[in-house]
């Protein structure tokens, strides 16, 4: 694992972190799915994330992606807490009281709505890369069979292994795959737009048969597939516009009076 070294801002709040006796946690490993993770500037206690920012977060292609992250955080239960650099020049004084006042909040908050705890584990799925090569296409043969019914636990564990066993046993291979069979899944209605509603149901089977194929791990495993699916809709939405839909499954819609 490679970590970015600490801004001056940064190492500025955690001295006075430290100077104020406040427990807190530099740069985190905090995985969003099985396969990826996020350093986050500080953890104070167990759910309040602290992200310094610099000038760079203000400007628009940074926007998106910190939306994510911050999306899928939120996801796994944490509360995020956005601070500038120059908030920090000003008073750091004042920015530590404020972090103080959200972490009560924060406690307050999961006492009152807890959340799904999240499983640590020892080591990380990542997808082989012959899986890699193939699950497009087991994806692809897999759903020219998939009826509306089919869609179970039951069915998914029994066929699956057709293919290689460790779609039902890699957490990471598994979520791919299910995001694969949302994009070939998509549909429109008689207005030729999509049919987001539909694709949310979908989506929603997806989440449950991971959760029960999982078993203890399901619960995690379900927010992670939430977590990927936030990553990927940026691209997502790019494919739809130029191609008219995921690669897997382009020219489902088209897309009038495009200028570029």
């Amino acid at each position: 694992m490679e970590f970015p070294r600490p801004t001056f801002y940064e190492r500025k709040l955690a001295s006075r972190l430290a100077a104020n006796n406040i427990p807190y946690k530099s740069q985190p490993v905090i995985w969003y799915t099985r396969a990826n993770y996020y350093t986050p500037d500080f953890i104070i206690g167990q759910k309040l994330i602290v992200e310094v920012d610099g000038k760079i977060h203000s400007m628009k292609h940074r926007m998106t992606p910190d939306r994510i992250r911050q999306r899928a955080l939120k996801n796994l239960g944490y509360y995020v807490m956005r601070v500038s650099n120059d908030t920090i020049r000003i008073n750091v004084k004042t920015v530590v009281k404020e972090i103080i006042q959200q972490y009560y909040e924060t406690v307050d908050l999961q006492q009152s709505n807890p959340k799904v705890e999240i499983v640590k584990h020892d080591t990380y799925d990542s997808i082989p890369k012959y899986v890699q090569d193939k699950i497009s296409q087991w994806a692809v043969e897999f759903n020219r069979s998939l009826k509306e019914e089919l869609w179970t636990a039951d069915y998914f564990k029994l066929h699956l292994p057709d293919y290689d066993s460790i779609l039902v046993q890699n957490q990471s291979a598994l979520e791919r795959f299910m995001l694969l069979l949302l994009g070939l899944n998509l549909k429109t209605g008689d207005d030729g737009a999509l049919d987001f509603e539909y694709s949310a149901q979908v989506f929603g089977k997806g989440i449950e048969i991971i959760r029960e194929i999982f078993g203890e791990q399901g619960a995690t495993a379900s927010i992670h597939l939430k977590n990927m699916f936030n990553v990927s809709a940026p691209g997502f939405f790019k494919n739809l516009v130029f191609y008219g839909g995921p690669n897997i499954n382009p020219g489902i819609v088209s897309i009038n009076n495009l200028n570029l």
